[in-house]
């Protein structure tokens, strides 16, 4: 995702520098002029390799306002974005300082004649690089756990209209994404749960389209869940402004309906903006005659324009995807996917 390399402690990086400086061998005739090129060649060696060590570490964290407003809050959400560029401008901040004192030393001990006083400017540069490196060291280390986390972060492409996929658990979720995929979905760990997070895609014509399942997050009322879990799913939001919501009449999923439509009352009341387009899964099964399926209309009344309609599928014999991959991009191609307005939502 992010491409950020291993990031040393203060004492190894201090340790990297010294021990190259170390090395440095000159050579010339006159005494004062190989000390005079030893001293400034080691502080100029230590300080370049300061200096190019935390500018790699810099350049390599993205660019916060030019990244993929979800992944900025997923980030955000892990961290903090504003935490992270504090420790990313003192880092900055401090090799400026360290490359200025690498200067000013090197000109000082070209300056003298006295090689005592050449030892002792390199010596006097070492230890203020020292202490300035060592001040570095909780942000080193912060940012190293930020790098790491980086790697938890789910490999979403933001550029393909996307549909989020919610419901129940056990309501057939995975079925459909395994089912309206052309390969099998791809799963990673979601950085704010313990649970898992399904991707999928299928194509119509030459467009590809996306199917994201969230289990953990979206399958309880939001109000049920913590902090970091609202905001993740508000994240959500920042791919995309349609869900596909799942529903299973047959109660085999060990919910009856009657929860499962207080569950997707719950997601319309707390999302706002976020489309909802109906599925009744599992239609190759006998629905209970108990069961009252007019729900749809008092739905439709309730969200207006924000329903999208109603599909019944069976995911195990096919039956209405066709129809439902249709509405589906239809759906998609009528809105920007990515609605940056939302943004606000999760700040």
């Amino acid at each position: 995702m992010f491409k950020v390399p291993t990031i040393m402690t203060a004492d190894e990086i201090l340790d990297k520098a010294f021990r190259r400086a170390n090395k440095i061998q000159v050579s010339d005739p006159n005494y004062r002029f190989r000390m005079q090129k030893l001293n400034s060649s080691k502080v100029d060696s230590a300080t370049s390799v300061i200096d190019a060590t935390l500018k790699r570490y810099v350049e390599a964290f993205p660019s916060f306002d030019n990244i993929p407003e979800f992944y900025r809050a997923l980030i955000d959400l892990m961290f903090s974005v504003d935490k992270i560029r504090k420790s990313l401008g003192r880092i900055d901040g401090a090799r400026k300082e360290i490359t200025k004192i690498g200067s000013k030393s090197a000109r000082q001990i070209n300056r003298t004649g006295k090689t005592n006083y050449m030892a002792y400017k390199r010596t006097e540069a070492y230890g203020r690089v020292s202490s300035i490196v060592k001040a570095l060291d909780p942000s080193l280390r912060y940012l190293d756990e930020v790098r790491n986390g980086f790697k938890q972060l789910p490999a979403i492409p933001t550029k393909y209209p996307t549909a989020v996929i919610a419901g129940s658990p056990n309501v057939g979720k995975s079925q459909l994404i395994g089912a309206m995929s052309t390969a099998t979905p791809k799963v990673a760990s979601y950085p704010f749960t313990s649970q898992e997070l399904s991707v999928g895609h299928f194509m119509d014509s030459r467009d590809r389209y996306q199917l994201v399942d969230t289990p953990g997050l979206l399958d309880r009322p939001f109000d049920e869940r913590n902090s970091i879990e609202k905001q993740a799913v508000l994240a959500l939001t920042l791919l995309t402004d349609l869900c596909i919501y799942v529903v299973d009449p047959t109660g085999n999923c060990g919910f009856t309906l009657e929860p499962q439509l207080s569950l997707l009352d719950s997601l319309f009341e707390s999302i706002p903006g976020m489309r909802f387009l109906m599925v009744v899964g599992k239609s190759d099964l006998d629905i209970p005659d108990h069961v009252d399926m007019s729900f749809t209309e008092s739905f439709s009344e309730k969200m207006g324009d924000r329903y999208l309609g109603l599909v019944t599928i069976s995911a195990k014999d096919g039956t209405g995807l066709d129809e439902l991959r249709a509405i589906l991009v239809g759906s998609l191609e009528a809105r920007e996917p990515r609605l940056k307005e939302k943004k606000d939502i999760i700040e």
